[in-house]
């Protein structure tokens, strides 16, 4: 169940992103759009605190920045079909080995 509120706190992420991105596309529901994906957001937050409840600083800091930052990227490029580049691609493989070197990579103090 724990791992649980990372998927939802990603869910969150990418449906305000996409509810932004179509505020950004028509003005006339730019106000609109901020209101739906900030009370989005505010689930976000509700799955945040719980994170930070049950899981160490680095691992939830790591996955949700990251997390997001993958989901998000490719939900959008899924949602309004614009295809990423070699070299994001490799990017977002780089930013999914810190995630994991973080989150794996021993508890060891550095100096």
């Amino acid at each position: 169940m724990k791992y649980a509120f990372f998927v939802s706190f990603w869910i969150c992420q990418i449906l305000s992103s996409i509810v932004f991105k179509y505020g950004g596309l028509q003005p006339k529901y730019q106000w609109a759009a901020m209101l739906i994906g900030n009370i989005i957001l505010i689930g976000a937050s509700w799955f945040l605190v719980q994170l930070f409840k049950t899981f160490p600083q680095p691992i939830v800091i790591a996955l949700c920045s990251g997390g997001t930052f993958l989901t998000v990227q490719f939900a959008m490029a899924l949602v309004f079909k614009q295809s990423l580049s070699r070299m994001q691609i490799l990017g977002s493989l780089i930013i999914v080995l810190g995630m994991a070197l973080v989150t794996f990579g021993g508890k060891e103090p550095v100096g």
